[in-house]
C-alpha cells in the first residue's frame, strides 16, 4: 500500500527537480556533447531545460552571495571556464545540505527530499539504462524481472512511470563516467592517420570491387557519404572501420604508401592502417554500435591470410559478445528494417560465417550455435538498390531484371548453418545419450548423422539460385567467382563430413580389436 509520507507527487511527464538531478544532466551533456541523446517528447525536454536553468540560477545566486560576503566584485566574463565548471566530477559542488531545497526562495522546487521507502521505490520504477545505443537484456535477466514487476504495478494501479527520468536519481560516484574514463572511451589525444585523399578513394573503390561482393558488410553510399563529411575525423569508431577497409583493400594494391616504414615486403601491405586499430575491453563503456561489429569483421578478414591469423579467433569471440549485447542474435519482427539494422544483420552473419569455418578448420567449439539465435537472414537486395528515403516496405527492392548478387551470400549462410551441425552431430565433446537409451551403438548413430547431413547438403545444392549455379562459361566475373566459392565450400564440407565418419569407424574398429 502506498504510504502517506514521502515526497510530493510530481506530474507524470515531469522530471524530479533537485540539485543532484541538474548536476547529473550537466555531467551527461558535457561527457558526450556531440552524441547526448535528446528526449523526444516535449514535456521531458521542457523539464530538462527548466532543471538546468534552475541549477544555473542557483549557482549565479551562490556566486553573488559569496561576492557580497567577500566584498570583492568579480567579472564573471573573465573567470576561467574551469573555475565555473558545473560538472560535479571536475569541481566541488557548492556547500549544501543534500536534503534541503537547493533553489533560491524566488525559484522554488516542487519536490521535497525525503529518502524513505516510497522515494526509493519511486526512483526504482523510473530506472532505465539510458544509453544512446541500447543494450539487449534477455528474458532471464534481472532487468526483465524488474520490468515485469513495474508492468504489473501499472496494470494494477494505472500509474505509468516516466522512463526518461533515470538521470535524476543516479548516484554520481557509481554511475558517472569520469573524465579519465571518457578519455579511454574516445581515446582522446590519439590521432588516427589516414591515407591521402587520392589513395583513400582508390582503396575504398578497391574494397567495394574486390571484397564487398563476396562478404556483404557495408552500404557503399552511406559509407562514402560519411567519408566525404569527414566523420572519420570526429568518430573514432567509424575512423577505425575506414582504416580496416584500407587495410583489407591494400591487399589488392602494390602502392608502397600502404606499407609501414622500413619494409618493402608485399606481406606487410595494409599493416600501416591495420596497426592503428585496437579492441580494448576498457573502451566498451557505452553500448556497442554497428561500427564495433564491422571493424571486427574487417579485422578478421585482414588477419585470415596473415602470419598472426590465430588472433582472428579471439576477435570473433569479442565480436559475438558485442553483437549479443546489441541484441543482434534475436529476431525483431516489430522493428522496421532500416539500413542501419540491415547493416547490423549483415555484420552478425559475417561473424557467424567466419566462426563456423574457423571452428571446423581448427577443431574448436563455435562461439555460438543455431540454438542461440533466430535473427533474420539478410534482405535479398543488392546494396546499390537500397533506398533510404523510401517507406520501410519499399526500402529494399531488387529490380526484376537484375539478378541479385546477395543471393549468393544468403545461400552461403544456409550452407554454414549445415556446417554448424557437423560439430554438433559428429564431433560432440559429450556424446549424446541417445545411443544408451535406444541401444544404438556409436557407429550406427554417427552413420545416421552422416546420412542426415548428406541429405541436407543435397537439398542445399539443388536449391542454388540460377545466377550462381556452376557454369564455367559464365561471363559475369562476380557471379562466376561467387559460384566457384559456393561449390568449393560445398565440396569442402562434404569432405569434412565423410572424413570424420571414416575416421570414427576406423578408430572404433581399432578399439574393439585391441589393435
Amino acid at each position: 500500500m502506498k504510504k502517506k509520507r514521502g515526497p510530493k507527487p510530481i506530474p507524470k511527464n515531469g522530471i524530479e527537480k533537485n540539485f543532484e538531478a541538474a548536476q547529473s544532466f550537466v555531467s551527461c551533456i558535457l561527457a558526450e556533447p556531440e552524441t547526448y541523446p535528446i528526449p523526444k517528447d516535449s514535456d521531458s525536454i521542457r523539464a530538462l531545460i527548466i532543471d538546468i536553468s534552475r541549477y544555473t540560477y542557483f549557482l549565479q545566486k551562490e556566486l553573488s552571495l559569496r561576492d557580497q560576503r567577500s566584498s570583492v566584485i568579480v567579472d564573471t566574463t573573465s573567470v576561467a571556464p574551469s573555475s565555473l565548471s558545473l560538472t560535479p566530477s571536475l569541481a566541488s559542488s557548492p556547500t549544501h545540505d543534500a536534503h534541503t531545497n537547493p533553489y533560491p526562495n524566488d525559484c522554488p522546487s516542487h519536490v521535497e527530499e525525503d529518502p524513505d521507502a516510497n522515494t526509493i521505490f519511486k526512483r526504482l520504477e523510473e530506472l532505465t539504462l539510458g544509453q544512446q545505443h541500447s543494450r539487449h537484456f534477455g528474458m532471464s535477466s534481472n532487468f526483465q524481472l524488474v520490468k515485469t514487476l513495474l508492468d504489473y504495478k501499472q496494470e494494477a494501479t494505472g500509474y505509468r512511470q516516466n522512463t526518461m527520468a533515470y538521470r535524476n536519481i543516479r548516484r554520481q560516484g557509481y554511475w558517472a563516467i569520469y573524465p579519465w574514463q571518457q578519455d579511454i572511451q574516445n581515446k582522446v589525444g590519439r590521432k588516427l592517420t589516414f591515407p591521402d585523399n587520392e589513395l583513400l578513394h582508390d582503396l575504398i573503390n578497391d574494397y567495394f570491387v574486390y571484397f564487398e561482393p563476396y562478404l556483404p558488410l557495408l552500404h557503399r553510399s552511406t559509407f562514402e557519404t560519411s567519408v566525404a563529411e569527414g566523420l572519420h575525423f570526429s568518430d573514432i569508431g567509424f575512423g577505425q572501420v575506414l582504416l580496416a577497409v584500407c587495410a583489407v583493400a591494400s591487399r589488392c594494391s602494390r602502392d608502397p604508401r600502404n606499407m609501414p616504414e622500413g619494409t618493402d615486403s608485399d606481406h606487410s601491405l595494409g599493416w600501416r592502417w591495420y596497426s592503428q586499430i585496437s579492441i580494448d575491453t576498457s573502451s566498451f563503456i557505452e553500448a556497442p554500435r554497428v561500427y564495433n561489429l564491422q571493424v571486427c569483421v574487417l579485422m578478421v578478414t585482414y588477419l585470415q591470410i596473415s602470419a598472426i591469423s590465430e588472433s582472428s579467433w579471439i576477435i570473433l569471440g569479442i565480436a559475438m559478445r558485442l553483437a549479443q549485447a546489441m541484441g543482434m542474435h534475436r529476431k525483431r519482427p516489430d522493428q522496421a528494417r532500416t539500413i542501419e539494422r540491415e547493416s547490423c544483420i549483415r555484420a552478425f552473419w559475417a561473424i557467424i560465417a567466419y566462426d563456423t569455418c574457423a571452428s571446423l578448420f581448427l577443431g574448436r567449439p563455435r562461439v555460438t550455435t543455431t540454438d542461440d539465435f533466430d535473427v533474420e537472414l539478410p534482405v535479398d537486395c543488392d546494396q546499390e538498390f537500397w533506398n533510404a528515403t523510401a517507406i520501410a516496405s519499399d526500402m529494399f527492392v531488387q529490380p526484376p531484371d537484375k539478378p541479385s548478387r546477395t543471393s549468393y551470400w544468403i545461400h552461403f549462410i544456409k550452407l554454414m548453418n549445415i556446417a554448424g551441425l557437423v560439430n554438433k552431430l559428429i564431433y560432440p565433446i559429450k556424446k549424446l545419450d541417445e545411443s544408451k537409451i535406444s541401444g544404438i551403438d556409436g557407429i550406427s548413430l554417427s552413420q545416421k548423422a552422416v546420412m542426415e547431413l548428406d541429405s541436407a547438403l543435397n537439398a542445399w545444392v539443388g536449391s542454388i539460385p540460377d545466377q550462381v549455379k556452376w557454369d564455367p562459361k559464365r561471363a559475369n566475373a562476380i557471379l562466376f567467382t561467387q559460384s566457384a566459392m559456393l561449390y568449393t565450400s560445398y565440396y569442402w564440407l562434404q569432405i569434412q563430413v565423410h572424413i570424420t565418419y571414416n575416421e570414427f569407424q576406423k578408430s572404433t574398429h581399432q578399439a574393439k580389436s585391441g589393435s
